[in-house]
C-alpha cells in the first residue's frame, strides 16, 4: 500500500546504472517543488521489485538501460503508476522501438533540467504527454511515409541492440563490440543472439545484409543519397 504524500506533490523513482547521471538526476530531484519524496535504484529491474520504488507514482528511467522491452517493464510496475522514459538521443533506427513504448510520457537528457523535469511531471499529473520536440517531428515525419508492406510486421531493436546491430553492420567482432560499447563479450553474445533471431537470420552476414536492405542501420549516406534522388 502507497504511503499517505502531501496534497499536490509526486512521489518519484528514478534508476540509472551511470553513478554520475544518478547523482545529477538527484539534485535535479531536490530542486523541483512538486516532488515530495523520491527513490533511486542502481538498476531498471529494481524499479519493478523494491518495496519503496513500487510506492512511486512516476517511473523515470533512461530508455537505453532496459534490459527488456519498455512494454515489458512497464507491465511489471504499479497499476496506476506512470512511467516517463529518458532518451540520449532520438536516431531515426530508434523511432519506431520508442514510438512502440507505452510509456505515458519522454524526455531527452540533452534538454534536462529542473524546469523542463519539473513541467513534465506537471504534465504528467494533468494526464498529458510530455515529448520533446524532436520526437514529435519524427513521428509526425514517420506517420506521413508508406506503411510497410502487407505480411511484412517491423523490426523492433532496444537501443541497446541497434548499437550492436550497427557496429556488427561494420564488421566488428564480439569482443570489439564489447570493447567498443564497455559490455562483458557473454553480453554481447546474447544481444547478438537476440538480433540474428529478431532479423530471421542464420548469421552475422545475412543479418548485416537485411540490415542494410530493410533500412535498420541508419547511415547519414543514405540520408543525402534519398534527398539527391
Amino acid at each position: 500500500m502507497r504511503q499517505k504524500q502531501e496534497p499536490g506533490k509526486i512521489r518519484v523513482a528514478l534508476s540509472s546504472e551511470n553513478e554520475f547521471r544518478r547523482l545529477g538526476l538527484e539534485q535535479l530531484l531536490r530542486r523541483v517543488p512538486i516532488v515530495g519524496s523520491f527513490t533511486i535504484c542502481t538498476a531498471a529491474r529494481e524499479l519493478a521489485t523494491s518495496p519503496a520504488a513500487r510506492s512511486a507514482e512516476v517511473f523515470l528511467v533512461p530508455i537505453k538501460e532496459l534490459d527488456e522491452t519498455p512494454s515489458q517493464f512497464i507491465s511489471r510496475l504499479p497499476e496506476g503508476s506512470k512511467t516517463l522514459l529518458l532518451l540520449n538521443g532520438i536516431p531515426d533506427e530508434c523511432v519506431a522501438y520508442i514510438a512502440a513504448a507505452p510509456a505515458h510520457g519522454f524526455l531527452s537528457e540533452h534538454d534536462l533540467s529542473a524546469e523542463t523535469l519539473a513541467d513534465a511531471l506537471r504534465r504528467l499529473a494533468a494526464d498529458e504527454v510530455p515529448m520533446p520536440q524532436e520526437l514529435t517531428r519524427k513521428l509526425l515525419e514517420r506517420a506521413s511515409k508508406r506503411p510497410a508492406a502487407a505480411g511484412q510486421p517491423p523490426i523492433y531493436l532496444t537501443p541497446r541492440e541497434q548499437e550492436v546491430l550497427t557496429l556488427l553492420v561494420d564488421g566488428l567482432s564480439n569482443k570489439q563490440i564489447a570493447s567498443r560499447l564497455r559490455l562483458s563479450q557473454h553480453s554481447v553474445k546474447r544481444l547478438v543472439t537476440s538480433i540474428l533471431a529478431k532479423l530471421n537470420s542464420p548469421n552475422r552476414t545475412s543479418a548485416a545484409a537485411k540490415a542494410l536492405r530493410e533500412g535498420l542501420v541508419f547511415r547519414p549516406a543514405d540520408r543525402d543519397a534519398g534527398i539527391a534522388s
